[in-house]
């Protein structure tokens, strides 16, 4: 597990949205693990589409099963018409990935991030906050 991963991530959205098939690249590099739990920091690489700055992950594998949390360190919301917002004074939201491993050293599955209020709820509905990944070692 410890190592570099290359990931991609695409958001869940209509044919009519500018995100619609819009790839966002990323690195994982993955510094610890245990066996089981593991700890690292991830980067997209895309300044259209992708978060900025360097944030952290937190997860876990189970057999096949892998799921982490990705803590981006800018609160950034991409529309569907693609703009961007940006706020360097607050972190973004927790986002959740699940998935499975389809071949050695490589995982696909969904991403989202979970609301708890009426407007995360409402934010949900009116955006972009799922989506597929994919990731393979690359080192």
């Amino acid at each position: 597990m410890i190592g570099t991963w290359k990931g991609k991530y695409k958001y869940s959205v209509r044919q009519s949205s500018e995100l619609y098939d819009k790839e966002i690249e990323f690195l994982l590099k993955i510094t610890e693990f245990d066996g089981e739990n593991f700890i690292g920091t991830v980067q997209d690489d895309d300044h259209d589409y992708g978060t900025r700055g360097i944030g952290t992950i937190k997860g876990k594998i189970n057999d096949k099963n892998i799921e982490f949390i990705k803590q981006m360190p800018i609160k950034t919301t991409v529309s569907m018409n693609g703009k961007r917002i940006e706020n360097e004074y607050e972190k973004h939201k927790p986002i959740y990935y699940t998935g499975m491993s389809n071949l050695k050293n490589s995982y696909s599955g969904h991403w989202k991030f979970k609301g708890a209020d009426f407007i995360n709820r409402l934010f949900h509905l009116l955006f972009a906050v799922k989506g597929t990944w994919e990731i393979t070692k690359i080192e």
